[in-house]
């Protein structure tokens, strides 16, 4: 008789652990997958001609301040980079979207618009214009995408452009999929 009362207790301890465990473990599954991984942390090459560099610095973009991870100068050409985000030997989809968010200081020099082409595998997947003080921000699906390339192109042949700020350059991970509750 004691030892079933003893057992009891240690059984019902036991479930009620694993229940915690399972739930924890789910938890914090789901919250990695939806953490952002910089797009930095991928194998990334300057492949423009202009100035690409990391570089962590407060911002103002439409009166509001951002802190920029990297930034892209054309110059009077253009700038790009290009970042492989699954490795070869990765049957599986690594990422499920790549959000980016950025755009030209309020006090940049010249007034000057500056393109941002996203190209996905070497296929363009989105432009959009920037002028000084003024950000915007894309959101596209890299499930099945190997490489991703940002380029900021100049948009005046005879003038120079001032650098555009990538202050949101992150990855996402496909979201797992949630247990059936019965």
């Amino acid at each position: 008789m004691q030892k079933t009362s003893l057992i009891a207790p240690a059984i019902a301890t036991s479930v009620l652990l694993s229940l915690v465990t399972t739930s924890t473990g789910e938890i914090a599954q789901a919250q990695k997958a939806q953490r952002p991984v910089p797009l930095l942390n991928a194998k990334c090459v300057n492949s423009g001609l202009g100035t690409a560099r990391e570089q962590n610095l407060d911002v103002s973009i439409g009166r509001a301040v951002y802190t920029s991870q990297f930034y892209l100068g054309p110059g009077s050409r253009s700038a790009s980079l290009t970042c492989n985000i699954k490795p070869e030997n990765q049957p599986q989809p690594v990422f499920q979207t790549l959000n980016l968010g950025f755009g030209m200081r309020d006090n940049s020099t010249k007034n000057t618009s500056v393109d941002v082409k996203v190209y996905l595998d070497g296929q363009q997947a989105e432009s959009r214009s920037v002028i000084p003080g003024q950000s915007a921000t894309l959101a596209l699906d890299v499930s099945n995408v190997s490489n991703v390339a940002v380029e900021a192109v100049c948009s005046s042949s005879g003038e120079y452009c001032d650098r555009v700020y990538f202050f949101t350059a992150g990855l996402l991970r496909p979201t797992p999929p949630q247990p059936v509750k019965k």
